[in-house]
């Protein structure tokens, strides 16, 4: 870790471990020793942090900051996966296996990462070969989930998994309405693998019928929205 850090912001981060799906199930004193070989990286909005096809094997947890999941096909065509804020975590698989990394991620703002490496990874399992059951159980949770999107995403007409994708993006503010993080129609269009300019369209009609608004690109959702355009 940095040794300009405080006291305090390295306790911070260390606590964060203990919230962590990946870590769920881990002893305390597992934990501190995970942490201790961990290193703190700080990355400009903007900038690749993992490239589809390389073969970096680190973990990384966010601590401060958004990214982008994304994967571009033969044709230069990109699909964005997901976007990741604070307390998530990318590039678990290569923990485990040497393959290339299946996509990109890159920063949407600055961003703080710590990153552990598959080396220093291997050496906290030897000593403590039993954080392999909570660490499978996590990978598994995770593997079904995204099982369960790519399901309704390939069932749902454009408008249904534009539907899915709002709700599981938006977050409960304060005076109960969901709002989502910064989203561009074209994010949305490669989310859901649909044109930018029919994405417009049924935002429009939703805003039209009050059932969305929309501020600085964040979407607040105003009401149950319609099961169907």
């Amino acid at each position: 870790m940095s040794p300009k850090q405080s006291p305090i912001a390295l306790k911070n981060h260390r606590n964060k471990l203990d919230s962590i799906e990946l870590f769920s199930g881990i002893g305390s004193g597992v934990l501190d020793d995970i942490f201790a070989l961990m290193k703190e990286v700080s990355f400009k909005k903007n900038t690749q942090v993992i490239t589809q096809g390389d073969n970096s094997r680190s973990l990384f947890i966010i601590i401060k900051g958004r990214l982008k999941v994304f994967a571009n096909d033969e044709d230069g065509s990109q699909t964005i996966f997901t976007f990741l804020g604070e307390g998530d975590f990318f590039g678990e698989l290569s923990l485990l296996d040497s393959a290339p990394r299946s996509a990109s991620v890159t920063t949407v703002d600055d961003t703080t990462l710590l990153t552990l490496t598959h080396q220093n990874f291997n050496a906290v399992l030897e000593k403590n070969p039993e954080i392999c059951h909570p660490l499978f159980a996590a990978l598994t949770a995770r593997i079904r989930q995204m099982d369960d999107t790519i399901c309704n995403l390939t069932s749902r007409d454009i408008y249904g998994r534009l539907v899915q994708v709002l709700y599981k993006e938006a977050q409960q503010r304060a005076d109960g309405k969901l709002m989502t993080q910064r989203l561009t129609h074209q994010d949305l269009a490669e989310m859901i693998g649909s044109s930018r300019e029919m994405v417009s369209r049924i935002l429009k009609d939703l805003r039209t019928g009050d059932y969305i608004s929309i501020d600085q690109k964040q979407i607040t959702i105003n009401k149950l929205l319609p099961n169907q355009w």
